[in-house]
């Protein structure tokens, strides 16, 4: 019985595939600038690899900076990450004067260091101001991992929505939607149970039933406009699913970090969810 279960959930997650690779669910986010906020060096593809692979695809004319909170200088290798983290962006198209690592004593990597939300936040708010930048993408309260600075950059993003939003030009904030522990490491096979979950298939359902438009887009709420009028469509969700080019790219940037390849980071390239399905919601 469990055998059969497997084999339904395998087909299923392949059909879901393949769907994906029709390229029929169009990211929204075009010709704006995004800044990838993260904690460490090796964030940026471990956690957002078909985000960035997505993002910076050179038709969407999109502008994509990073910004690293710290240099993950625990081990006192922080020197090293950074250059990692420079080579692994490249591997994105991402320039290396668009990565920022902070070096801060108050913003110090590790489990036990709690970082100062409104220290965060007002990182965040110097960057995009600095940067022009339309849209944020970070953690979720979970930190995917749990850990500690992960959070920190959530509780961060908190204090600058509170305190910011009327006075940034961020226009979208996204965050990454932790899964179980399960669904963490069963790589592609958990695209049938996010297809379940997600809201990000709504515009396209919609689309074939004949409700499309911005309230069905942007869940039920006023659309933004640009000055010149263009409506600016912000989804609840947006749901990346890697093809194999993007997943050997994700691969090809984590190899990278080789300060950090130890085994249990070889085996989490191989069976985390994440180096191949990226789930965003929608906080601003």
């Amino acid at each position: 019985m469990l055998l059969y279960a497997f084999y339904a959930l395998l087909i299923t997650a392949i059909g879901g595939y393949a769907f994906f690779q029709t390229r029929l669910l169009k990211t929204p986010m075009t010709r704006t600038s995004i800044a990838l906020v993260i904690a460490h060096p090796d964030d940026e593809v471990m956690f957002f690899g078909p985000t960035l692979a997505e993002l910076t695809r050179p038709e969407h004319g999109n502008t994509v900076r990073v910004l690293c909170m710290s240099s993950g200088n625990s081990d006192g290798l922080g020197e090293t990450r950074k250059k990692e983290l420079i080579a692994s962006c490249k591997s994105f198209g991402i320039r290396e004067s668009h990565v920022t690592v902070l070096e801060r004593d108050e913003l110090k990597d590790g489990h036990k260091e709690l970082w100062d939300p409104s220290l965060v936040g007002d990182q965040m708010n110097l960057f995009a101001k600095k940067h022009n930048i339309e849209t944020l993408i970070t953690f979720d309260e979970k930190g995917v991992s749990a850990h500690t600075n992960h959070i920190a950059c959530y509780v961060g993003l908190t204090y600058f929505i509170q305190t910011f939003k009327e006075r940034t030009p961020v226009k979208t904030i996204y965050v990454l939607k932790s899964v179980s522990l399960l669904r963490k490491y069963i790589s592609i096979l958990d695209l049938p149970f996010t297809m379940v979950m997600t809201e990000a298939l709504m515009p396209l359902v919609n689309q074939w039933l004949g409700l499309a438009g911005a309230a069905a887009l942007i869940g039920g709420q006023p659309a933004p406009t640009t000055s010149n009028g263009r409506t600016v469509l912000r989804p609840l969700e947006l749901l990346f699913v890697s093809a194999p080019s993007a997943i050997a790219q994700a691969k090809g940037a984590m190899e990278k970090h080789e300060s950090q390849m130890v085994w249990f980071r070889k085996l989490y390239v191989i069976f985390s969810r994440y180096m191949s399905i990226n789930e965003l919601r929608r906080v601003m």
